[in-house]
């Protein structure tokens, strides 16, 4: 168990049918005082899961933008410190020791970068094109804004980095996969539309613009570059799963530059 002075740490959760990874999350948390998810009417299991544990503080709000609805969250905690999760994030044991190293010794930094562990049903991959994000911050020095189909922490102070990494370990099911990127595609369209996007000329981006590219050199990128072929199933999985990303932006752009179709 992590000693950690009271009203110190507070974990931030958003959920949205979350039944096959929220569990596996919250048995990690046991050792926080307080766990606020801010759930967007789940209608599946997940707010039953998350009843059954005693810390967890279930606030409803209906869903904008992944940045509003962490930001709405933020007002609810009450700590100086604040560890913003998403639902597929399982803390390994050595992620946890560290984190209260880190607060009870205090330092400069105001918030940590985490880099992840990509798993697949369980099984780690031997690399991902995930980035390092800031999850752990002080609480009134952070807020969000949405970036695209993701979401961006921005932070007044120094930023340190943790050592240990995150399990990023998503098992919802394939068609609750897909409906998720149908509707990030959008969002990521209009991103790589954006005349003002400091990130339009970056080289992944160039290479989304060409509308033929991106798939072609994200699939060979899995599975060779970052040695994915080497992973089974695993590896395979990923791969494919990155390259129908790839393939969805692609048809977004398509649609838009080509056919003038609109999707909102």
């Amino acid at each position: 168990m992590i000693a950690i002075a009271k009203n110190v740490l507070q974990a931030l959760i958003l959920t949205k049918n979350e039944e096959p990874n929220i569990g596996r999350v919250l048995d990690k948390l046991k050792w926080l005082e307080r766990v606020v998810v801010i759930d967007s009417y789940s209608d599946d299991n997940t707010v039953k899961i998350m009843e059954s544990y005693p810390n967890v503080e279930i606030i409803y709000r209906k869903f904008d933008t992944f940045a509003q609805q962490c930001n709405f969250g933020l007002t609810h905690i009450t700590s100086e410190w604040v560890l913003s999760l998403d639902a597929d994030y399982v803390l390994p044991d050595d992620f946890i020791a560290e984190t209260g190293q880190l607060l009870n010794n205090g330092g400069d930094f105001v918030a940590y970068n985490s880099r992840f562990e990509f798993l697949i049903y369980g099984k780690k991959l031997l690399s991902n094109n995930t980035t390092p994000r800031p999850v752990l911050f002080k609480t009134k020095l952070g807020s969000y804004f949405d970036d695209g189909h993701a979401h961006r922490l921005s932070i007044t102070g120094s930023i340190g980095d943790f050592k240990s990494k995150i399990w990023h370990d998503d098992r919802k099911s394939l068609t609750r996969w897909l409906n998720n990127q149908n509707g990030y595609s959008v969002r990521e369209c209009d991103k790589l539309l954006d005349l003002n996007n400091a990130d339009r000329n970056s080289i992944i981006n160039k290479l989304r613009r060409t509308k033929v590219l991106a798939p072609f050199f994200v699939f060979f990128y899995c599975l060779f570059v970052k040695g994915l072929i080497f992973n089974g199933w695993a590896g395979w999985y990923y791969t494919l799963q990155r390259t129908v990303v790839e393939m969805l932006f692609a048809l977004r752009l398509i649609e838009a530059e080509e056919f003038n179709i609109v999707n909102h």
